[in-house]
């Protein structure tokens, strides 16, 4: 009897040991990811150098980051297309992240790079799983998306998507904990990845106001004793610190603090009304009578308004801190122009996991959407290797 007591309980230690399966399940789908589109690398262009294809799939921004790296930031503008622009435009800190990883493991920064992609995009997931509340369907179908999507290159190279969603993740699941002073910790990491990082402030606020109410307090109240929350006051504060930082830096580097916003003229980027931009985004594929093909341009515009319209499924759900953070995340870049609209919206993550749990209610649609993601990934490699401008 007494052996079959502790038979048990050794049994329930083991047991206790064993991985969840939602820590499982994004190693699993990176690494299928990564071989699938290796394969795919290897059918279409012959070529079997695993750096090769690396390079392959580093365009557009990733080799802006990758120099960003590798030399820090340039003296005047003078590269890209037009040589007027340089690498003023990009936020530091994934690029710190890089050049730190080379300096310890003596990889390159395009193979070191994008492993720390990977890496960050599956802890990424792993720290959503409080945020889908065991809807472990939204949850594989989130997952999914990360790795084997249409827009999974962003999440295997050299750009700051994986690692700005992991950060808004952690802030949002700290939120949620009521932890403030760490969720703007989180916050001011976010800021020195990307500018609308700052958007967190507010929703650092709006998470505050919301616990208040659901404890029994008043609006009245909740501004009242605003001033004596210091924890709430010091979240607040936190999220600019790191745009803050990059700003003195660029006044040392170029005697411009604001040099950041005001290269973007370089790539046509003003700011100005986002709707309006947004009705001219729209309505120039019909302009020029295409009315049998998706242009770069209507790609852009559907994007920015299905982040517009899922913001607005947040804020019915109640959830009115993601969703101010996803409007104003689409607003910001829309209010220069609809230029990577459709990276943009993929770099929120509550527009991703709120589509991953409004799709997966449905089962049929939940597996309708599974191989269907997964041929857009394969069919679009070629359209991302080629520098398309519809994936930028």
């Amino acid at each position: 009897m007494d052996e079959t007591i502790a038979e048990s309980k050794a049994a329930a230690r083991r047991w206790t040991w064993r991985i969840p399966a939602y820590v499982l399940l994004p190693f699993y789908l990176m690494l299928i990811g990564v071989l699938l589109r290796y394969a795919v690398y290897v059918r279409t262009t012959g070529h079997w150098g695993f750096n090769d294809y690396l390079r392959a799939l580093c365009v557009y921004d990733c080799n802006a980051y990758e120099r960003l790296a590798l030399y820090g930031y340039e003296g005047r503008p003078s590269g890209f297309d037009k040589g007027d622009a340089n690498n003023w435009a990009f936020f530091p800190f994934y690029s710190i992240l890089v050049w730190g990883l080379n300096r310890i493991t003596g990889l390159s920064m395009l193979v070191g790079g994008s492993i720390l992609t990977l890496l960050l995009s599956v802890w990424a997931a792993i720290l959503s799983w409080p945020l889908f509340e065991r809807r472990f369907r939204a949850y594989f179908l989130f997952c999914f998306f990360l790795f084997l999507g249409p827009f999974s290159y962003y999440f295997s190279t050299l750009y700051t998507e994986a690692l700005f969603i992991m950060l808004t993740i952690a802030g949002f699941v700290l939120l949620k904990q009521r932890d403030y002073v760490s969720a703007g910790v989180a916050g001011a990491l976010m800021s020195a990845t990307r500018s609308t990082g700052l958007l967190f402030a507010g929703a650092i606020l709006i998470a505050a106001f919301q616990n208040h109410l659901r404890d029994g307090g008043s609006v009245r109240g909740f501004f009242r004793t605003l001033w004596k929350r210091t924890d709430l006051l010091l979240a607040v504060a936190l999220v600019p610190v790191g745009i803050c930082l990059f700003a003195i830096y660029l006044w040392f580097h170029s005697g411009d603090a604001l040099a950041f916003v005001h290269i973007q003229r370089a790539w046509g980027r003003a700011f100005s009304d986002p709707f309006r931009n947004l009705w001219l985004t729209l309505k120039m594929q019909f302009d020029a009578h295409n009315y049998s093909t998706i242009s770069t341009d209507l790609a852009f515009g559907l994007a920015a308004i299905a982040g517009m319209a899922l913001s607005g499924v947040m804020a019915w759900k109640g959830k009115w801190d993601w969703a101010l953070f996803s409007l104003f995340g689409v607003l910001l870049p829309l209010s220069t122009n609809a230029y990577s609209m459709l990276r943009f919206v993929v770099g929120l993550a509550p527009v991703l996991i709120t589509a991953s749990l409004l799709f997966s209610r449905w089962k049929w649609l939940f597996y309708l959407l599974l191989p269907a993601l997964l041929i857009l990934d394969v069919l679009l490699l070629p359209t991302w290797t080629g520098r398309s401008y519809y994936l930028m």
